[in-house]
């Protein structure tokens, strides 16, 4: 009865959250591999012994191709590890105990979401694990997403969802459940808890966005987001978990920067980023402001059933491996010569959908909380994430007659074709070969399809 009665208030919680503008985690790039490739850190101030760790740039289309990335524990997973080629992570920093090796755990975030009652027609979506014989189900035509609300002319950006698969590597003798995670903006109504942020002190869910012009001041359509806080669920697939019937078994809390950028308006098309300042990744930086204070937990570890809490304070790492001391957590971006924008231009637009109309990038410097009592993952600073995800808004291209997502010769064919025979043609495709704009098929068109495209 009582798993009965916790889906019902999970599916109400999840009823009730307003949405933004949906953007879906991109992924399809190097599969099955590491963000980057491999380095080794030094636990400082030590003793200790040295670790190699995948994390790069946290960029997953980096020149420098990461080694594959095989699962690391026992049986078979659902998924294997970056199956879809994610371009978002979660990344928490840990010490192996007794050698004080670093070590950090890598979730590859992207593709559809999962029901773990294990059909996804019927009217509720489970979000917790039923039993060992029942394997979880993709949503048919989800996808993993970061819902956003922007108020270009009020300066502000709202949070409103997120929802994510993750999977990871796991580790020796784990279950393969472990391998796949659900990653969830927290709310305690699913833990039978009051509803909403359960440390909303922290978790606010609004930041700051801004314009921004470029270093020569002729940018359109880019915005700089800064300081956009949120708590986020993370917990696996595995009915054997201590925890299972809860969420929350890991809170990453994020302090997100990062970018929006739109098609412009009157040219259908993205802005260049290369070169205009939009600078390296945010990978270096620490959250040390919240070392020593306290937050709430999801649910009680020590008594894990619906309607509990408890209070753990963040500490800066373990002794020997204190994060915040140089060299022991991120490193500059050198691909694209540290540019930003460069890898914008190589990497993110060419995966965008067709029609997309804009993406957002985001990153953090964050914290979090174990309810595991996992001795190597702690309550400490060194959790972060990247997220890379694109607008489900699309827009209609200027000159792009037959509907494809670009302009090219294609479209010029398209346009003779329509003016030859416009009878045969529906008001969309009237509509797109209408290039001008004008309300009539002419000669015109093809001049102002001329002027789109040289």
């Amino acid at each position: 009865m009582k798993s009965v009665m916790y889906v019902i208030i999970a599916f109400a919680a999840f009823a009730g959250l307003a949405r933004g503008e949906e953007f879906r985690l991109l992924t399809g790039l190097n599969p099955g591999r590491y963000p980057g490739p491999a380095r080794t850190i030094t636990p400082l101030p030590g003793p200790g012994s040295p670790g190699t760790v995948y994390d790069g740039q946290r960029l997953g289309g980096a020149p420098s191709l990461g080694p594959v990335v095989t699962w690391q524990g026992s049986g078979t997973p659902l998924y294997p590890p970056n199956h879809v080629g994610a371009l978002s992570f979660f990344f928490k920093r840990a010490s192996i105990p007794f050698v004080n090796s670093p070590y950090i755990g890598i979730d590859f975030l992207g593709g559809p979401l999962l029901d773990l009652d294990g059909n996804p027609n019927d009217a509720e979506r489970r979000l917790t694990p039923v039993d060992s014989m029942t394997t979880p189900a993709e949503i048919p035509g989800s996808a993993s997403h970061i819902d956003l609300t922007f108020d270009l002319s009020g300066g502000t950006v709202v949070l409103t969802a997120f929802d994510a698969t993750g999977t990871n590597e796991g580790g020796p003798g784990v279950n393969p459940g472990v391998a796949v995670t659900l990653n969830l903006l927290a709310d305690g109504a699913l833990n039978a808890l009051p509803a909403g942020p359960i440390n909303p002190a922290f978790d606010t869910r609004v930041g700051t966005v801004t314009p921004f012009a470029g270093t020569g001041g002729t940018l359109n359509s880019v915005y700089r987001i800064e300081n956009l806080n949120v708590e986020l669920w993370y917990d696996s697939i595995d009915p054997f978990s201590g925890s299972a019937e809860v969420l929350g078994t890991f809170q990453h809390f994020e302090r997100l920067n990062g970018w929006l950028v739109r098609r412009d308006a009157n040219t259908g098309q993205f802005p260049s980023l290369a070169g205009k300042g939009l600078g390296s990744t945010r990978w270096p930086a620490i959250l040390t402001s919240v070392v020593g204070q306290s937050f709430t937990t999801a649910f009680d570890p020590f008594d894990p059933i619906p309607g509990t809490s408890a209070s753990v304070t963040i500490s800066d790492g373990f002794p020997a491996d204190r994060y915040p001391l140089s060299g022991s957590l991120g490193v500059a971006m050198t691909d694209f010569g540290g540019d930003l924008g460069a890898y914008f231009d190589a990497v993110v637009v060419p995966l965008l959908p067709a029609q997309a109309s804009g993406f957002v990038y985001l990153e953090s410097s964050g914290f979090g909380i174990n309810n595991t009592g996992d001795p190597i993952f702690g309550d400490t600073i060194g959790y972060d994430m990247v997220v890379v995800a694109a607008s489900t808004t699309t827009v209609e291209l200027p000159g792009d007659v037959n509907g494809d997502g670009s302009v090219n010769a294609a479209d010029a064919a398209a346009l003779a074709a329509a003016l030859v025979n416009p009878a045969a043609l529906s008001p969309v495709q009237q509509a797109r070969a209408d290039v001008n704009d004008d309300g009539s098929l002419n000669g015109k068109d093809v001049q102002a399809w001329l002027d789109l495209a040289l």
